[in-house]
């Protein structure tokens, strides 16, 4: 199984996990880290590094980052050279329980990646206007 780490400013990752966790049951293969306010880039990379190397293996590691350009995402770059990564920024609870749940069949993190990265963008709905077409 394809192992899931979500990165994300203050308590979002741990927040995510949780959320997740309600719905989906306890999830051994996904792992929360958060920045907090005095982690620098450096410390981050480091933090990510340590986690990574403790968790890797064949199958990769799917990261899911809060925001492109935002620390997380940019101390997590720099692991693809060095381990099997994939990374997506703008993590979501729906991509989360995709990560989890596709994570069991996908052959590869990239697979894993391409239909993360799908099940997060359906997921971003104007519900008022969905629900008022088709109330016509």
């Amino acid at each position: 199984m394809i192992k899931i780490v979500i990165i994300a400013h203050g308590g979002l990752a741990q927040e995510l996990l949780n959320s997740a966790e309600m719905i989906a049951g306890k999830q051994p293969n996904v792992y929360a880290l958060n920045r907090g306010m005095q982690d620098s880039l450096a410390q981050m990379q480091l933090k990510i590094d340590a986690l990574l190397k403790d968790i890797s293996d064949e199958n990769g590691i799917l990261i899911l980052t809060d925001m492109i350009g935002g620390t997380p995402c940019n101390a997590s770059v720099p692991m693809c050279r060095s381990f099997n990564t994939e990374i997506l920024a703008g993590v979501n609870l729906p991509m989360v329980l995709s990560a989890i749940f596709v994570s069991k069949t996908a052959g590869t993190a990239a697979e894993l990646s391409e239909k993360v990265l799908l099940d997060g963008q359906k997921s971003i709905i104007n519900v008022k206007k969905m629900l008022l077409s088709r109330m016509k």
